[in-house]
């Protein structure tokens, strides 16, 4: 009866799991846009990392979600994922320029 609640938790859990690898990979992953305005870096680690967080969740919803159920799955993995990208955006910006 309340399976769409459900699939949305799953969805969320999915986005909780793939956050932080996604978010580092890409920060690692660009260092060259140190140099540019102070928010180009954490926007743009944060912005592909939440493309990784939309497939991964999709990739789950596709393959263990019911088949009705996977746009529960994939909104709560959206509303999860972009609420913990901004916390993370929060984050980077806070962490200290290297000259």
């Amino acid at each position: 009866m309340l399976y769409g609640l459900d699939a949305l938790a799953h969805g969320a859990i999915v986005a909780m799991i793939a956050v932080l690898p996604a978010t580092l990979l890409f920060w690692r992953l660009t260092p060259g846009l140190s140099a540019g305005a102070r928010a180009l870096r954490p926007f743009v680690a944060c912005s592909a990392a939440f493309g990784l967080v939309a497939v991964a969740g999709a990739l789950f919803a596709l393959n263990f979600e019911r088949g009705h159920y996977e746009d529960e799955a994939m909104a709560g993995a959206l509303l999860v994922g972009g609420a913990l990208q901004l916390l993370a955006f929060a984050v980077l910006l806070l962490l200290p320029r290297r000259s």
